[in-house]
């Protein structure tokens, strides 16, 4: 996969917690009914994401192993931290090496991306604050852009 296209593809599925927060701005009365569902979504779609890659690389016991080893990793966070925005940015951390796990498959990596991209619109519409500052939710979840981009490099891909 070309450089340009990988990152096309990180920054429209990380562009989904800017449309949580859009969502969230657009009908902020909703945002507390639906906090249960929320959560639930958000829970639903991480399951999900682990499920598509852990089918695709059933028989690589490496493979499996790494990925029990971030979910169990990422229940942990859900669980344990109560910083929402820490356990974002640990949560986006992960997802930006899961995305560069899916990379050898497209049809994977198209399925992956759009999980991701689920995934951000009921996390942001959890983390929105009305009076709070809102940048933080893009700052701290950086890192996905960022990690994933730079796992591409660490590889013997071509720029373009």
């Amino acid at each position: 996969m070309q450089f340009i296209n990988y990152f096309f593809a990180s920054l429209i599925a990380f562009s989904g917690l800017l449309m949580g927060t859009m969502l969230v701005k657009i009908a902020p009365e909703e945002q507390k009914p639906l906090e249960k569902y929320f959560i639930l979504a958000r829970k639903s779609l991480l399951l999900a994401i682990f499920i598509f890659l852990a089918f695709y690389y059933t028989g690589k016991m490496f493979y499996i192993s790494t990925l029990i080893g971030y979910f169990v990793f990422l229940l942990f966070v859900e669980y344990r931290i109560r910083d929402s925005f820490k356990k974002s940015m640990l949560a986006y951390a992960v997802l930006g090496i899961l995305l560069f796990l899916s990379m050898e498959n497209t049809n994977l990596f198209a399925i992956e991306s759009s999980l991701i991209l689920l995934y951000g619109l009921p996390a942001a519409s959890m983390l929105y604050s009305k009076g709070g500052k809102n940048y933080k939710l893009v700052l701290y979840n950086l890192i996905f852009i960022i990690l994933a981009n730079l796992l591409f490099f660490t590889t013997s891909h071509s720029l373009f």
